[in-house]
């Protein structure tokens, strides 16, 4: 058996530059942001869903996201789960439902933006 090496402080280890990397790559978004749906970084969308129920995705579903590419969505909210992710709740800029069955989608903030099927809008 191995002996471990207990740090009382993980933060102060030699490589703690490398260990708070992530950190430094967290964006923040807020409510209200504007974005644009961007590339899917799979076949489909990886990291944007029609709901929150995955257990009930159907490949159907997945199909019907490919067509709103380029569309501008708004975060309206940004839920915060319980492994630390951020989910955010996004609806057409324009008001419309995206179909009859999803008036809202929602985004893994840090994957989505990281692959670029999230987009930031610029003005």
């Amino acid at each position: 058996m191995k002996k471990e090496i207990i740090l009382p402080f993980p933060g102060y280890e030699k490589n703690a530059k490398l260990s708070s990397k992530a950190a430094v790559d967290e964006i923040s978004i807020r409510p209200g942001m504007s974005f644009r749906l961007g590339k899917p970084s799979n076949l489909y969308y990886e990291f944007i869903y029609a709901s929150l129920h995955f257990e009930r995705h159907t490949l159907a579903d997945l199909k019907k996201m490919l067509k709103f590419r380029g569309l501008e969505v708004q975060a309206v909210s940004i839920l915060k789960m319980k492994d630390g992710s951020k989910i955010a709740s996004l609806s057409r800029s324009d008001g419309k439902a995206f179909s009859e069955t999803m008036v809202r989608i929602f985004a893994d903030v840090t994957k989505s933006l990281k692959s670029r099927e999230l987009l930031f809008q610029t003005f």
